[in-house]
């Protein structure tokens, strides 16, 4: 993805004078010490240590205690600190993980006085609808703030269309269908890829993400609003997971044994020209296409459907949460507003989109290329509801995508099976 030409540091230094002030301070900062807890990505790392380094100056009496920690076992971890009655002050967690600690009542909600808002609606209004309500618990009430929110997007190789005598443009796959048909048509142009389209298939995370939007733009997501009820077994979720199996086992334009594999991913798989089509990536897919495969020209676009609704594919993110464990909730807030209302030099230093409508829309993402694509994507596209055992279920969903994608089980079969699986799973 293009960027702006900015020296990270002189956007801070911006942002800094345009925030200062914005976020409470209070007396009781004397002293404080605030542990802020987060997943390793370099680029944000970079980013928030420089506004880290900010806010301490802006703010004598606080020192932020900067912990990154490795994806996988951050939530061990942070489970088993907030249950003994430590922790950290403020965290950084994957969105979906979240109902799992709120369901334990591990979770302050949102304090709208830190955000300058007399009440969650104001609060909301700085973001989209459906951004707004992933972060918010089963009741409606905010217990995140946004940050690190993507979608995916369906990407194809231009020149391998043009060798298949196809148009990038006319023939850009809006349906499933069609994606079938020009995936054979890719694979049997003279030197074309070994497959039409590559899939994720040994991601539980992802495959929960994509399953379940195949099975909304069917008709009916994968679970109801509340996340209390499952509809994995539904004819619309069938229809989703059978269409992926079809792929592999009947049209045969996607190959599970050339990958992904533990070293190589879906994306790998359309950067090296394996693939001609891939269903995974999002705004930070073009950075890696740029770095890692910068000979590939593609074609950026919406999510494929069944030809109802324009539903794309499902959000997905991280958000910024305070436990109830913290001594200093009201500053653990007020340092998190000041994270979220730097929005721009996440963007400009690290490719992150915190989610917010002054982002989606302003200066910062103005001239980034097929930024439109991505805006609209983000439009189209759901949270998955509340699942508070969602490593259990993803997992379950993941090895029915397996049976079927790979294995050959059909789709129907594979699902009751998960639906058996997964029904104790849900809180009732």
């Amino acid at each position: 993805m293009k960027r702006k030409a900015v020296a990270l540091t002189s956007v801070l230094a911006v942002s800094v004078l345009a925030t200062a002030g914005c976020a409470p301070t209070s007396s009781s900062e004397e002293g404080i010490t605030l542990n802020y807890w987060t997943h390793v990505n370099e680029p944000s790392q970079i980013v928030e240590q420089e506004l880290i380094d900010a806010y301490e100056a802006e703010h004598p009496g606080v020192t932020i205690n900067y912990l990154p920690v490795d994806f996988g076992s951050l939530p061990a971890k942070l489970n088993s600190a907030i249950a003994g009655g430590g922790g950290p002050d403020l965290f950084n967690y994957f969105q979906s993980y979240a109902p799992g600690l709120a369901s334990k009542g591990y979770l302050a909600p949102v304090d709208f006085a830190a955000f300058g808002v007399a009440d969650q609606a104001e609060f909301d209004a700085r973001y989209t609808e459906a951004i707004a309500a992933g972060y918010s618990d089963a009741a409606g009430t905010a217990i995140g703030i946004p940050h690190e929110v993507s979608t995916y997007q369906f990407w194809i190789n231009n020149d391998q269309f043009a060798a298949a005598g196809l148009d990038p443009v006319a023939d850009y796959p809006t349906t499933w269908e069609q994606v079938a048909t020009v995936a054979a048509a890719l694979q049997s142009a003279p030197g074309g890829p070994e497959e039409g389209i590559a899939l994720s298939l040994n991601n539980p995370v992802r495959d929960t993400l994509i399953l379940d939007a195949m099975a909304r733009q069917a008709g009916q997501g994968l679970f109801s609003e509340d996340g209390l009820t499952a509809y994995v077994d539904s004819p619309e979720a069938i229809t989703a997971l059978q269409t992926l199996g079809d792929f592999a086992n009947v049209q045969k334009v996607n190959n599970p044994s050339l990958g992904p594999t533990a070293s190589t991913n879906a994306e790998d798989l359309f950067g090296a020209g394996t693939a001609g089509m891939v269903n995974v990536g999002g705004a930070w897919f073009e950075p890696t296409l740029a770095s890692t495969y910068p000979d590939i020209s593609y074609t950026v676009g919406q999510y494929p459907t069944f030809g109802l609704d324009e539903i794309g594919a499902d959000l997905y993110g991280f958000g910024l949460y305070v436990p109830v464990t913290s001594a200093h909730q009201a500053e653990a807030w007020a340092f998190a507003r000041y994270l979220a209302d730097n929005a721009d030099a996440y963007f400009d230093g690290a490719g992150v989109w915190l989610g917010d409508n002054e982002t989606l829309s302003g200066d910062a993402t103005a001239s980034v290329a097929n930024w439109d694509v991505f805006a609209e994507g983000f439009s189209r596209g759901h949270f998955l509801p509340p699942l508070v055992n969602y490593n259990e279920i993803s997992q379950a969903l993941e090895n029915a995508i397996q049976r079927t994608v790979v294995n050959g089980v059909p789709a129907a079969e594979s699902l009751a099976q998960a639906q058996a699986e997964i029904e104790p799973l849900l809180a009732k």
